[in-house]
């Protein structure tokens, strides 16, 4: 009786440290860019841009940490409830996509979609843009010049299915199903240089399961990775 409590207790103590290790080290980048500041108070901002613009990013990015442990926490406890409604993915698809393919185009990667009609499904927007823009974001971060990145709906068992695929690095086979665990990064300094912790493919998995729906990541041939969303109309 007493296994799945103590579980759940390592698990939570193992997610209060793994955030604790990741909120640490931002917080020290940004001290210490500060204090290096006040050593200096007649120097013109100009001749300290670098310390000023770097404490800026880490700042975005603890933001975003928190409101991504902020997401799961609230997802432990059931307290986040969907608002479902009928959505016309393709046309929403499109919507969501056009700034990414902008940015695509930007660093010389090609993107395309390939959508296949007039498919409608019951569910949160606000979720399901989140869940896209997660994907969308880890295919720019792991491709490269002359990569294609792509999205592609169809309709497979009566469920309506979303990919998001690129032609970048890929995932090895044996992490492969690990990638949803909170806080695994299968390149750690890569992920450390590209703002990175861990956590956006949990809360992708965490929004398809509330969906009914199911996710996976699969290889792309040549290379890359395609996450495949199942989610029932």
């Amino acid at each position: 009786m007493m296994k799945p409590i103590i579980k759940s207790w390592n698990k939570q103590a193992e997610f209060v440290e793994n955030a604790s290790h990741e909120l640490r080290t931002p917080l020290t980048i940004i001290q210490n860019k500060l204090e290096l500041l006040l050593t200096a108070p007649q120097e013109k901002i100009a001749n300290k841009f670098e310390n000023i613009a770097l404490s800026l990013a880490e700042t975005r990015r603890l933001s975003k940490l928190t409101s991504d442990l902020l997401t799961l926490a609230r997802a432990d406890s059931a307290e986040t409830q969907l608002v479902k409604q009928p959505i016309h993915v393709d046309s929403f698809v499109q919507n969501v996509c056009i700034p990414y393919k902008e940015i695509a185009e930007s660093q010389d990667k090609h993107f395309w979609l390939n959508l296949s009609g007039d498919i409608q499904i019951a569910a949160d927007e606000v979720r399901l843009h989140q869940l896209l823009v997660i994907l969308l974001d880890n295919a720019l971060k792991y491709t490269g010049d002359c990569d294609s990145i792509g999205v592609k709906t169809y309709v497979e068992d009566q469920k309506v299915v979303l990919e998001v695929s690129d032609t970048g690095i890929g995932i090895k086979e044996e992490n492969r199903k690990q990638i949803f665990e909170r806080f695994y990064r299968e390149d750690k300094a890569r992920t450390r240089e590209s703002g990175g912790v861990g956590l956006g493919l949990s809360i992708a998995q965490w929004i398809v399961e509330q969906h009914n729906g199911t996710v996976k990541a699969i290889p792309n041939e040549p290379k890359g990775t395609t996450f495949k969303v199942k989610l029932p109309k």
